[in-house]
């Protein structure tokens, strides 16, 4: 009788200890595309022809904005700010 109770305590400790086993959060969802493999790789190829990939040690991809400015009217601005001819007068 005693081995009985020797294994009925073993058996509930053991189950309560897995009562406080964490649930991983948030519960995982298996992922589930919305694009089409052949859309992957239409993608994959017109970033490659736009430029917007990166290769070894280039990440993240810079890329230049379009300017309508002239190189003349950049200097000017530049030599403006320097003299501190702006209205903003910093914080």
């Amino acid at each position: 009788m005693r081995k009985f109770h020797l294994a009925l305590a073993a058996l509930t400790l053991s189950t309560a200890a897995s009562a406080f086993a964490e649930a991983p959060y948030p519960v995982d969802k298996p992922f589930t595309s919305t694009v089409s493999r052949a859309q992957v790789k239409q993608d994959l190829i017109q970033a490659e022809q736009q430029g917007l990939l990166s290769e070894g040690d280039t990440y993240p991809v810079v890329s230049q904005a379009p300017s309508s400015l002239s190189r003349k009217n950049v200097q000017q601005q530049l030599q403006t700010a320097q003299h501190g001819d702006t209205l903003y007068s910093g914080a």
